[in-house]
């Protein structure tokens, strides 16, 4: 199956706004964000694009690369601008949402993406370290600027 069949719901740009809980990477704040998912590659991976404007004005950025193997297992590489090598998420879609985990130096982290109505949803939650339980450190909701 190709990228752009399991992945043809995120396809588009999308803008909206987010609550992040505070973390060891800073205090908790509101941002505006805008995500982008395309296909690449001839068909064989989609790429993302996220940039964060935070209510202080700073900003972080992301690309992504997306993955999925002949039996749906989703690989996910994520570069942001904090500039460490990123750790490899896996996971696919679960009860309408794509779930991905990882585990890195810095915690596990799990990423869920999902539509609702007209709505891309995006969570993050968090455990830092890595054995102690998940907690919410993000939660974005975003409307269609274009879709493809």
């Amino acid at each position: 199956m190709r990228v752009i069949e399991v992945f043809a719901p995120l396809f588009g740009h999308w803008q909206g706004v987010e609550e992040q809980s505070a973390s060891p990477w800073g205090p908790a704040t509101t941002a505006r964000a805008i995500l982008s998912f395309r296909a690449e590659v001839g068909g064989s991976a989609m790429v993302s694009d996220y940039r964060q404007v935070r209510a202080d004005g700073s900003e972080f950025y992301a690309h992504g690369v997306f993955l999925v193997d002949p039996a749906l297992e989703v690989s996910w590489w994520l570069f942001d601008s904090y500039a460490e090598p990123p750790a490899v998420a896996t996971g696919g879609w679960r009860d309408g949402e794509l779930v991905l985990s990882k585990a890195s130096e810095q915690g596990r982290a799990v990423h869920r993406f999902g539509i609702d109505g007209e709505e891309l949803t995006y969570a993050i939650d968090i455990a830092v370290p890595d054995d102690s339980d998940l907690t919410p450190f993000l939660r974005g909701r975003y409307r269609a600027i274009s879709t493809h």
